[in-house]
């Protein structure tokens, strides 16, 4: 029932109500008799509760774009010898945001379970106080707590690669970066629907040696957060963090 259930939502979308007409439709469809139904659930919002519970749980697979993490640590690797200059860092910067922020914006956006993820979140709300509804808002606590860790790891990673530290009233605590940065191209996502010709649109600047770059509303908006939360690292030596890009991702939690 719950995998049916799942799959509902990501056909027609979230819906908070679920009349006995559609619980019977999913029965059926799972091959369920509503008899047997009414032995694990009393009640329609007992199973909504349910449902609701797993599609916050799935959503921590899908909210990271593990593809996109591992392949920004191997372009850095490619373009290792821009990491000499304040300049090739903040080029290299500039080009690992320019790409990556406009991938994952349209990759992750426009996948089910975020766009599941995010009406949820908003949704929950509007439930009454109770148990079904502090479940729920626990594993989307836990859902956003797993993304928050997933990328916490990988800028702690790359930005002292490339030269860039967390300023100092942030006491070396990444996670107000990550929610922020995370807020940005998320709500870009919700906002598209609404205004997609607004989201969408790209703006020319002029790049190394005069040549226009093409840079996204997303893309811009993400170096905005990033500049207000990291500065240059004056003590950075380039010859270690070179080094390091052989060793791969450092995930021990950092004291």
């Amino acid at each position: 029932m719950l995998q049916r259930g799942t799959e509902y939502v990501e056909t027609v979308g979230l819906t908070l109500g679920m009349n006995v007409a559609l619980i019977e439709q999913l029965a059926s469809e799972a091959g369920v008799s509503v008899k047997q139904f009414h032995k694990v659930w009393a009640s329609s919002e007992a199973f909504l509760a349910d449902l609701f519970t797993e599609l916050a749980n799935q959503a921590q697979i899908d909210r990271a774009d593990t593809q996109t993490l591992l392949t920004t640590w191997q372009y850095l690797g490619i373009r290792a010898q821009d990491l000499h200059t304040a300049e090739g860092r903040r080029r290299l910067l500039f080009d690992i945001i320019r790409t990556a922020a406009e991938y994952n914006f349209d990759v992750v956006t426009v996948s089910g379970k975020w766009r599941t993820y995010a009406a949820l979140s908003t949704t929950i709300l509007s439930w009454p106080e109770g148990e079904a509804r502090t479940r729920v808002l626990d594993a989307l606590r836990a859902s956003e707590l797993a993304f928050v860790e997933t990328m916490e790891s990988f800028y702690r990673n790359v930005l002292p690669m490339l030269g860039y530290r967390l300023k100092p009233q942030f006491a070396n605590d990444y996670q107000p970066f990550v929610v922020a940065a995370a807020s940005v191209i998320e709500g870009l996502g919700i906002v598209r629907s609404t205004v997609p010709a607004l989201v969408g649109a790209h703006f020319e600047f002029s790049g190394e040696n005069g040549e226009q770059e093409s840079w996204s509303v997303a893309s811009l908006a993400y170096i905005g957060v990033l500049d207000a939360f990291f500065d240059p690292d004056l003590d950075y030596v380039p010859e270690e963090a070179i080094a390091r890009l052989s060793g791969g991702f450092d995930v021990t939690p950092s004291m």
